[in-house]
Protein backbone atom coordinates (compact mmCIF):
# COMPACT_ATOMS: atom_id res chain seq x y z
CA UNK A 1 0.00 0.00 0.00
CA UNK A 2 1.04 3.61 -0.73
CA UNK A 3 0.18 6.12 1.66
CA UNK A 4 0.39 9.87 1.30
CA UNK A 5 0.08 11.81 4.74
CA UNK A 6 -0.15 15.37 4.86
CA UNK A 7 0.69 16.65 7.90
CA UNK A 8 1.85 19.67 9.71
CA UNK A 9 5.03 20.07 11.98
CA UNK A 10 6.42 22.93 14.51
CA UNK A 11 9.63 23.95 16.13
CA UNK A 12 8.69 22.62 19.90
CA UNK A 13 6.10 19.57 19.01
CA UNK A 14 3.04 19.46 20.92
CA UNK A 15 0.69 16.50 21.21
CA UNK A 16 -1.01 16.45 17.44
CA UNK A 17 2.95 16.77 16.38
CA UNK A 18 4.01 13.91 18.45
CA UNK A 19 1.53 12.01 17.49
CA UNK A 20 1.48 12.40 13.52
CA UNK A 21 5.27 11.77 14.22
CA UNK A 22 4.76 8.16 16.48
CA UNK A 23 2.27 6.86 13.53
CA UNK A 24 4.17 7.44 10.64
CA UNK A 25 7.25 5.80 12.22
CA UNK A 26 4.87 2.80 12.91
CA UNK A 27 3.00 2.57 9.75
CA UNK A 28 6.00 2.49 7.86
CA UNK A 29 6.99 -0.49 10.00
CA UNK A 30 3.57 -2.35 8.42
CA UNK A 31 4.93 -5.17 5.54
CA UNK A 32 1.89 -4.45 3.85
CA UNK A 33 3.32 -0.54 3.85
CA UNK A 34 5.11 0.01 0.61
CA UNK A 35 5.79 3.53 0.80
CA UNK A 36 4.79 7.08 2.90
CA UNK A 37 5.06 9.90 1.24
CA UNK A 38 4.83 13.07 3.99
CA UNK A 39 3.63 16.44 2.55
CA UNK A 40 4.64 19.46 4.47
CA UNK A 41 5.14 23.55 4.12
CA UNK A 42 7.92 24.15 3.55
CA UNK A 43 8.74 26.54 6.64
CA UNK A 44 8.07 23.56 8.49
CA UNK A 45 10.24 20.73 6.77
CA UNK A 46 13.40 21.25 9.31
CA UNK A 47 11.26 20.34 12.20
CA UNK A 48 10.34 17.17 10.58
CA UNK A 49 12.29 14.59 12.69
CA UNK A 50 15.33 12.80 10.99
CA UNK A 51 14.93 9.54 12.27
CA UNK A 52 11.59 9.63 10.14
CA UNK A 53 13.55 10.33 7.19
CA UNK A 54 16.56 7.91 7.82
CA UNK A 55 13.58 5.08 6.82
CA UNK A 56 14.19 4.12 3.03
CA UNK A 57 9.94 3.80 2.84
CA UNK A 58 9.49 7.26 4.14
CA UNK A 59 10.26 10.34 1.40
CA UNK A 60 9.21 13.77 2.26
CA UNK A 61 7.21 16.28 -0.21
CA UNK A 62 7.93 20.01 0.30
CA UNK A 63 5.01 22.20 -0.97
CA UNK A 64 6.19 26.32 -1.18
CA UNK A 65 3.29 27.64 -2.66
CA UNK A 66 0.18 26.01 -4.84
CA UNK A 67 0.69 28.91 -7.07
CA UNK A 68 3.33 27.55 -8.47
CA UNK A 69 2.04 25.22 -11.32
CA UNK A 70 4.88 22.60 -10.79
CA UNK A 71 4.10 21.81 -7.25
CA UNK A 72 0.84 22.15 -7.54
CA UNK A 73 0.67 19.37 -10.18
CA UNK A 74 3.60 17.36 -8.61
CA UNK A 75 1.41 17.24 -5.36
CA UNK A 76 -1.97 15.86 -7.14
CA UNK A 77 0.13 13.49 -8.67
CA UNK A 78 1.33 11.94 -5.65
CA UNK A 79 -1.84 12.11 -3.85
CA UNK A 80 -3.77 10.48 -7.22
CA UNK A 81 -0.77 7.83 -7.28
CA UNK A 82 -1.01 6.80 -3.72
CA UNK A 83 -3.89 3.94 -2.22
CA UNK A 84 -4.51 6.09 0.62
CA UNK A 85 -4.19 9.83 1.61
CA UNK A 86 -3.99 9.98 5.73
CA UNK A 87 -4.72 13.56 6.85
CA UNK A 88 -2.97 15.01 10.06
CA UNK A 89 -3.44 18.14 9.14
CA UNK A 90 -6.47 19.80 11.80
CA UNK A 91 -9.67 19.95 9.84
CA UNK A 92 -9.69 23.81 10.75
CA UNK A 93 -6.19 24.85 10.15
CA UNK A 94 -6.58 25.29 6.60
CA UNK A 95 -8.54 28.39 6.84
CA UNK A 96 -6.82 29.47 9.98
CA UNK A 97 -3.75 29.29 9.66
CA UNK A 98 -2.17 26.92 7.00
CA UNK A 99 -2.65 28.16 3.27
CA UNK A 100 -0.16 25.66 1.13
CA UNK A 101 -1.79 22.27 2.35
CA UNK A 102 -5.36 23.08 1.47
CA UNK A 103 -6.51 20.03 -0.38
CA UNK A 104 -9.74 20.74 0.73
CA UNK A 105 -10.67 22.48 -1.99
CA UNK A 106 -8.99 19.77 -4.39
CA UNK A 107 -11.46 17.12 -2.77
CA UNK A 108 -14.58 18.96 -2.65
CA UNK A 109 -14.36 20.24 -6.56
CA UNK A 110 -13.04 16.52 -8.12
CA UNK A 111 -9.64 17.29 -8.47
CA UNK A 112 -8.05 14.70 -5.87
CA UNK A 113 -10.50 11.94 -5.27
CA UNK A 114 -12.40 12.30 -1.69
CA UNK A 115 -12.95 8.19 -1.54
CA UNK A 116 -9.33 8.22 -0.80
CA UNK A 117 -9.30 10.62 2.23
CA UNK A 118 -9.01 9.40 5.42
CA UNK A 119 -9.06 12.61 8.08
CA UNK A 120 -7.82 12.61 11.85
CA UNK A 121 -10.02 14.31 13.84
CA UNK A 122 -7.84 15.26 16.88
CA UNK A 123 -10.35 16.87 18.76
CA UNK A 124 -13.36 19.31 17.81
CA UNK A 125 -11.61 22.29 20.15
CA UNK A 126 -13.35 25.03 17.73
CA UNK A 127 -16.84 24.49 18.37
CA UNK A 128 -15.94 23.22 21.73
CA UNK A 129 -13.84 26.10 23.68
CA UNK A 130 -14.03 28.44 20.47
CA UNK A 131 -12.56 31.21 22.66
CA UNK A 132 -9.23 29.00 23.06
CA UNK A 133 -8.47 30.62 19.64
CA UNK A 134 -9.35 33.85 20.87
CA UNK A 135 -12.65 33.62 18.53
CA UNK A 136 -16.45 34.09 19.71
CA UNK A 137 -20.04 32.04 18.22
CA UNK A 138 -21.26 34.93 17.82
CA UNK A 139 -19.10 36.68 15.33
CA UNK A 140 -19.52 37.06 11.54
CA UNK A 141 -15.91 35.86 11.28
CA UNK A 142 -16.87 31.97 12.86
CA UNK A 143 -20.06 31.76 11.67
CA UNK A 144 -19.63 33.06 8.06
CA UNK A 145 -16.51 31.08 7.55
CA UNK A 146 -16.23 28.01 10.58
CA UNK A 147 -20.08 27.19 9.73
CA UNK A 148 -19.52 27.75 6.21
CA UNK A 149 -16.69 25.03 6.70
CA UNK A 150 -18.82 22.71 8.34
CA UNK A 151 -21.48 22.65 5.89
CA UNK A 152 -19.12 22.53 2.64
CA UNK A 153 -16.16 20.28 3.72
CA UNK A 154 -17.27 18.48 6.67
CA UNK A 155 -19.04 15.10 4.97
CA UNK A 156 -15.94 14.90 2.05
CA UNK A 157 -13.87 12.77 3.92
CA UNK A 158 -14.59 8.76 3.48
CA UNK A 159 -14.03 8.18 6.67
CA UNK A 160 -12.77 10.53 10.09
CA UNK A 161 -10.46 8.52 13.06
CA UNK A 162 -11.59 10.46 16.07
CA UNK A 163 -8.57 9.65 18.67
CA UNK A 164 -11.49 8.88 21.73
CA UNK A 165 -15.17 8.14 22.06
CA UNK A 166 -15.71 11.53 23.18
CA UNK A 167 -14.37 13.14 20.19
CA UNK A 168 -16.28 10.94 17.72
CA UNK A 169 -19.56 11.96 19.83
CA UNK A 170 -18.55 15.91 19.48
CA UNK A 171 -18.52 15.25 15.60
CA UNK A 172 -21.91 13.53 15.73
CA UNK A 173 -23.01 16.09 17.61
CA UNK A 174 -21.37 19.80 16.18
CA UNK A 175 -20.68 18.33 12.54
CA UNK A 176 -23.87 16.28 12.52
CA UNK A 177 -21.36 13.00 11.02
CA UNK A 178 -22.67 9.70 10.95
CA UNK A 179 -21.47 7.05 13.37
CA UNK A 180 -20.58 4.56 10.44
CA UNK A 181 -18.30 7.42 9.15
CA UNK A 182 -15.74 7.41 12.43
CA UNK A 183 -13.47 5.01 13.81
CA UNK A 184 -11.76 5.66 16.83
CA UNK A 185 -8.38 5.15 17.06
CA UNK A 186 -6.67 5.54 20.99
CA UNK A 187 -3.23 7.17 21.33
CA UNK A 188 -0.50 5.24 22.44
CA UNK A 189 2.23 6.22 24.71
CA UNK A 190 6.48 7.07 23.57
CA UNK A 191 7.00 5.91 27.46
CA UNK A 192 6.92 2.41 27.91
CA UNK A 193 5.16 1.28 30.45
CA UNK A 194 7.15 1.23 33.98
CA UNK A 195 7.49 -0.55 37.51
CA UNK A 196 4.83 1.09 40.20
CA UNK A 197 7.05 3.89 41.88
CA UNK A 198 7.24 2.77 45.37
CA UNK A 199 8.61 5.82 47.32
CA UNK A 200 7.37 9.38 47.43
CA UNK A 201 8.58 12.71 49.17
CA UNK A 202 9.36 15.68 46.65
CA UNK A 203 5.83 16.99 47.42
CA UNK A 204 5.54 18.07 43.56
CA UNK A 205 2.23 18.24 41.92
CA UNK A 206 3.22 18.67 37.89
CA UNK A 207 1.10 19.77 35.09
CA UNK A 208 2.12 19.25 31.38
CA UNK A 209 0.24 21.65 29.24
CA UNK A 210 0.32 24.57 26.83
CA UNK A 211 -1.24 27.70 28.74
CA UNK A 212 -4.90 28.56 27.79
CA UNK A 213 -8.12 28.81 29.09
CA UNK A 214 -9.28 25.67 28.76
CA UNK A 215 -6.40 24.14 30.01
CA UNK A 216 -7.56 25.52 33.53
CA UNK A 217 -4.40 26.50 34.88
CA UNK A 218 -6.26 29.51 36.11
CA UNK A 219 -8.16 27.43 38.65
CA UNK A 220 -5.00 25.39 39.51
CA UNK A 221 -3.29 27.79 40.92
CA UNK A 222 -6.14 29.20 42.46
CA UNK A 223 -6.83 25.41 44.18
CA UNK A 224 -3.28 25.49 44.94
CA UNK A 225 -3.44 27.92 47.15
CA UNK A 226 -5.17 26.14 49.35
CA UNK A 227 -3.05 23.22 49.47
CA UNK A 228 -0.40 25.46 50.26
CA UNK A 229 -2.80 26.77 53.48
CA UNK A 230 -3.42 22.99 54.70
CA UNK A 231 -0.42 22.58 57.66
CA UNK A 232 -0.56 19.11 56.22
CA UNK A 233 0.72 19.72 53.04
CA UNK A 234 3.39 22.44 53.55
CA UNK A 235 6.72 22.26 51.09
CA UNK A 236 4.05 21.53 48.40
CA UNK A 237 5.45 23.14 45.16
CA UNK A 238 3.14 23.28 41.55
CA UNK A 239 5.06 22.95 38.74
CA UNK A 240 3.35 23.92 35.14
CA UNK A 241 5.42 22.82 32.22
CA UNK A 242 4.65 24.48 28.66
CA UNK A 243 4.73 27.77 26.99
CA UNK A 244 1.57 30.30 26.66
CA UNK A 245 -0.22 29.80 23.93
CA UNK A 246 -3.48 31.65 24.49
CA UNK A 247 -3.18 34.52 27.25
CA UNK A 248 -5.86 33.29 30.52
CA UNK A 249 -7.70 36.50 31.59
CA UNK A 250 -7.08 37.54 35.15
CA UNK A 251 -3.94 34.69 35.26
CA UNK A 252 -0.90 37.01 35.81
CA UNK A 253 -3.07 39.05 38.43
CA UNK A 254 -3.93 36.27 40.21
CA UNK A 255 -0.57 34.89 40.10
CA UNK A 256 0.56 37.96 42.00
CA UNK A 257 -2.07 38.27 44.27
CA UNK A 258 -1.66 34.64 45.34
CA UNK A 259 2.33 35.21 46.14
CA UNK A 260 1.68 38.45 47.52
CA UNK A 261 -0.90 36.69 50.50
CA UNK A 262 1.16 33.48 50.74
CA UNK A 263 4.81 33.95 51.95
CA UNK A 264 7.45 31.08 50.59
CA UNK A 265 4.29 29.74 48.52
CA UNK A 266 6.28 27.80 45.47
CA UNK A 267 4.59 28.02 41.79
CA UNK A 268 6.58 27.28 39.05
CA UNK A 269 6.00 27.98 35.35
CA UNK A 270 8.91 26.61 33.68
CA UNK A 271 7.98 27.34 29.97
CA UNK A 272 9.32 24.68 27.75
CA UNK A 273 10.60 21.52 28.55
CA UNK A 274 12.25 19.12 25.87
CA UNK A 275 10.70 15.81 26.13
CA UNK A 276 13.97 14.53 27.48
CA UNK A 277 13.40 16.25 31.19
CA UNK A 278 10.01 16.32 31.18
CA UNK A 279 10.18 12.08 31.60
CA UNK A 280 12.63 12.72 34.74
CA UNK A 281 9.35 15.18 35.88
CA UNK A 282 6.87 12.55 35.72
CA UNK A 283 8.90 9.99 37.53
CA UNK A 284 10.28 13.18 40.31
CA UNK A 285 6.48 14.80 40.80
CA UNK A 286 4.01 12.87 43.74
CA UNK A 287 1.19 14.06 41.57
CA UNK A 288 -0.21 14.72 37.89
CA UNK A 289 -2.84 17.15 37.41
CA UNK A 290 -4.51 17.77 34.47
CA UNK A 291 -7.58 19.53 35.54
CA UNK A 292 -8.79 20.84 31.60
CA UNK A 293 -12.05 21.74 30.49
CA UNK A 294 -12.12 20.14 27.47
CA UNK A 295 -9.35 17.21 26.00
CA UNK A 296 -9.64 15.44 22.34
CA UNK A 297 -7.56 12.53 24.31
CA UNK A 298 -5.20 13.85 27.05
CA UNK A 299 -1.86 12.65 26.04
CA UNK A 300 -0.02 14.00 28.93
CA UNK A 301 -1.84 11.65 31.37
CA UNK A 302 -1.10 8.71 29.73
CA UNK A 303 2.78 9.21 30.10
CA UNK A 304 2.22 10.44 33.90
CA UNK A 305 0.89 7.19 34.30
CA UNK A 306 2.95 4.78 32.19
CA UNK A 307 5.68 6.70 34.27
CA UNK A 308 3.92 5.49 37.67
CA UNK A 309 2.76 9.18 38.55
CA UNK A 310 -0.08 9.42 40.01
CA UNK A 311 -3.09 11.08 38.15
CA UNK A 312 -5.81 13.46 39.05
CA UNK A 313 -8.10 14.47 36.23
CA UNK A 314 -11.29 16.21 34.81
CA UNK A 315 -14.29 13.89 34.93
CA UNK A 316 -15.06 15.67 31.20
CA UNK A 317 -14.54 14.88 27.55
CA UNK A 318 -12.14 12.22 26.80
CA UNK A 319 -10.17 12.10 30.10
CA UNK A 320 -11.76 9.41 32.13
CA UNK A 321 -11.71 7.29 28.67
CA UNK A 322 -8.15 7.62 29.44
CA UNK A 323 -7.80 7.44 33.48
CA UNK A 324 -10.17 4.72 33.93
CA UNK A 325 -10.04 3.97 37.13
CA UNK A 326 -6.66 4.34 37.95
CA UNK A 327 -6.54 8.02 39.38
CA UNK A 328 -9.09 10.46 40.87
CA UNK A 329 -10.88 12.64 38.75
CA UNK A 330 -13.00 15.68 39.72
CA UNK A 331 -14.61 18.62 38.68
CA UNK A 332 -13.08 20.78 36.83
CA UNK A 333 -14.76 23.57 37.81
CA UNK A 334 -14.75 23.11 41.07
CA UNK A 335 -11.77 24.96 42.93
CA UNK A 336 -12.14 23.20 46.08
CA UNK A 337 -12.84 19.54 45.43
CA UNK A 338 -9.59 19.92 42.85
CA UNK A 339 -7.79 21.26 46.41
CA UNK A 340 -9.33 18.29 48.35
CA UNK A 341 -8.16 15.40 45.66
CA UNK A 342 -4.61 17.09 45.78
CA UNK A 343 -4.10 17.56 49.66
CA UNK A 344 -5.52 13.62 50.29
CA UNK A 345 -3.07 12.32 47.49
CA UNK A 346 0.02 14.53 49.23
CA UNK A 347 -0.62 13.65 52.65
CA UNK A 348 -1.60 9.38 51.66
CA UNK A 349 1.80 7.94 50.68
CA UNK A 350 -0.29 4.61 50.26
CA UNK A 351 -2.77 6.18 47.99
CA UNK A 352 -0.18 7.42 46.28
CA UNK A 353 1.57 3.83 45.72
CA UNK A 354 -2.17 2.12 44.98
CA UNK A 355 -2.83 4.84 42.04
CA UNK A 356 0.69 4.29 40.95
CA UNK A 357 -0.33 0.38 40.74
CA UNK A 358 -3.26 1.45 39.09
CA UNK A 359 -1.82 3.44 36.58
CA UNK A 360 0.59 1.36 34.98
CA UNK A 361 -1.99 -1.09 34.65
CA UNK A 362 -4.03 1.24 32.87
CA UNK A 363 -1.39 2.30 30.64
CA UNK A 364 -0.84 -0.93 29.16
CA UNK A 365 -3.98 -1.19 27.70
CA UNK A 366 -2.58 1.77 25.12
CA UNK A 367 0.35 1.35 22.62
CA UNK A 368 1.61 2.68 19.74
CA UNK A 369 1.70 -0.62 17.78
CA UNK A 370 -1.67 -1.07 18.38
CA UNK A 371 -2.87 2.44 17.15
CA UNK A 372 -0.83 1.96 13.95
CA UNK A 373 -2.64 -0.88 13.15
CA UNK A 374 -5.90 -0.05 13.84
CA UNK A 375 -4.98 2.85 11.47
CA UNK A 376 -3.61 0.80 9.10
CA UNK A 377 -7.01 -1.24 9.02
CA UNK A 378 -9.16 2.33 8.31
CA UNK A 379 -6.40 2.89 5.15
CA UNK A 380 -6.80 -0.17 3.90
CA UNK A 381 -10.51 -0.45 3.78
CA UNK A 382 -10.70 2.85 2.27
CA UNK A 383 -8.15 2.24 0.09
CA UNK A 384 -10.11 -0.94 -1.01
CA UNK A 385 -13.64 0.89 -1.65
CA UNK A 386 -12.10 3.71 -3.76
CA UNK A 387 -9.97 1.14 -6.03
CA UNK A 388 -14.05 -1.07 -6.22
CA UNK A 389 -15.75 2.76 -7.00
CA UNK A 390 -12.69 3.24 -9.64
CA UNK A 391 -13.05 -0.04 -11.26
CA UNK A 392 -16.82 0.16 -11.18
CA UNK A 393 -16.81 3.09 -14.02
Amino acid sequence: MKIAIIAFFSKYKRGPQRVTEELISKLSEADNVESVSIIAAKTEKDYVSPSLLRDDKVSLFVVDSFLLPWTFFRAVKLCKKSDALLVFHPCYASWLWYRLCDFQLLMRFGILPKAKWVQMLHDVVLDACPEDFGVSKGTTLYKSIWINWINYFAHLPARYVAISESTKMEAMRYWGLPADKITVVHHGSSITPKNPRVNFGSKKILMVSDISPRKNQLRLIEAFELVHQNNLCSGAELMIVGLFRRDIPGFESTLRDIRRRNRGIKITLTGYVPDSEILSLYEEADIFVYPSLYEGFGLPVLEAMACGCPVIGSNVTSLPEVVGEAGMLVDPYDVEALARAMSAVLQDDELKREMSRKGIEQARKFSWEKASAELLAVCSEVAEKASQQKGSR
